[in-house]
């Protein structure tokens, strides 16, 4: 009996086990599908970045760079591309001397230049001749001071103290041609005269070189060259001078910026005698050896630096008319005043002077 139950009733028991397969079925599609679904997104995230290794080397090589918080370079531009120079050769002007020499030049005189003469069987000549000193060839100027108007004399009194010297048979020469007659003992002309000029002024080229010219005499002009150089209103220019020297006028220094030179240390007198020496040089085509003292004053110094520089003498504004070689570097002078009339004229060149 129980045998029969068992085997007519199996329904409920065995659908169990059919309902339970299929869900088992079903869940194992659903874990398949996962499975491949899961691959497939590991597939794409593979391919959307490189691999690992080949990402680590690259940062390795090639860090990204970061942005520094430094300013922004201006724009500079690009220079221009010097070209290289040619082996061309350079043409080289010619040697002038210098207008403005260096105070620290050494005192060496120019080993083309003519020594200074000395005596011949070391015997030489003390000769009594008037060198006249002028200074303004001019009318002085209404409010002029009167050193202004002492060291002035008119165009008229100049042209007839000329004229007088003419009549005379005085015969003007040149400071060079007074060291060969006193050294070398050469023969001077019948009255020899010397006609210096100092300071540099206009007048000199306006009036005293047309006068001078028309009696063919010679004059020695001594000149403060930084007044020629900086083209002072009064003064005469360098082409004037050059013209005047080409005409046979001698040009001597009178320093460079006409000051006292006592007590001056040995630069600074090269600076106003050798300077102004070779300034005046490089104009009139010959080294000039002849020297004024600026107001007449000089000291021992000044003398021995005249020596060393190998100048042939100088002039002061002293009396008198003894020029010889021991006293080559004080020449005496004669001053012809504005109000120096003929008859003192006369008695000047003549030697008659008054101390």
């Amino acid at each position: 009996m129980r045998q029969n139950l068992s085997n007519h009733d199996p329904t409920p028991e065995g659908g169990s086990g059919l309902f339970g397969s299929l869900l088992l079925f079903i869940v194992l599609l659903f874990f398949i599908g996962a499975v491949l679904n899961q691959d497939e997104r590991h597939t794409a995230v593979a391919s959307a970045n490189p691999p690992t290794t080949e990402s680590n080397v690259l940062a390795t090589l090639l860090p990204t760079p970061t942005i520094a918080d430094t300013a922004t370079p201006t724009n500079t531009p690009t220079p221009t591309q010097t070209p290289t120079p040619t082996n061309t050769p350079t043409i080289t002007p010619t040697s002038t001397p210098s207008i403005t020499p260096n105070p620290a030049w050494t005192a060496t005189p120019s080993p083309t230049a003519s020594p200074l003469p000395t005596p011949v069987d070391g015997i030489s000549t003390t000769v009594a001749i008037p060198v006249l000193m002028y200074h303004y060839i001019s009318v002085p100027p209404e409010d002029a001071d009167e050193y202004r108007i002492d060291l002035s004399v008119t165009p008229a009194n100049f042209r007839t103290q000329m004229q007088y010297l003419a009549d005379n048979g005085f015969t003007p020469i040149d400071f060079y041609t007074l060291s060969r007659a006193i050294t070398n003992h050469e023969l001077l002309p019948p009255q020899p005269i010397i006609l210096t000029f100092d300071d540099g002024y206009l007048d000199n080229y306006e009036i005293a070189f047309p006068i001078l010219q028309e009696f063919g005499f010679v004059g020695t002009f001594f000149i403060p060259t930084e007044f020629i150089d900086k083209n002072r209103v009064g003064y005469m220019s360098w082409p004037m001078i050059e013209t005047m020297a080409a005409a046979g006028h001698r040009f001597e220094p009178h320093s460079r910026t006409h000051p006292d030179l006592r007590n001056r240390d040995e630069a600074y007198l090269i600076w106003e005698i050798l300077g102004p020496q070779e300034t005046l040089a490089a104009h009139i085509g010959y080294t000039p050896r002849y020297f004024s003292y600026p107001s007449g004053r000089y000291d021992d110094a000044v003398l021995e630096m005249l020596q060393r520089l190998d100048f042939w003498g100088a002039v002061t504004t002293a009396g008198g008319d003894q020029l010889g070689f021991e006293n080559r570097y004080t020449w005496p002078r004669l001053r012809i005043r504005y109000d120096t009339p003929l008859g003192e004229f006369a008695d000047v060149v003549y030697l008659r002077w008054d101390e």
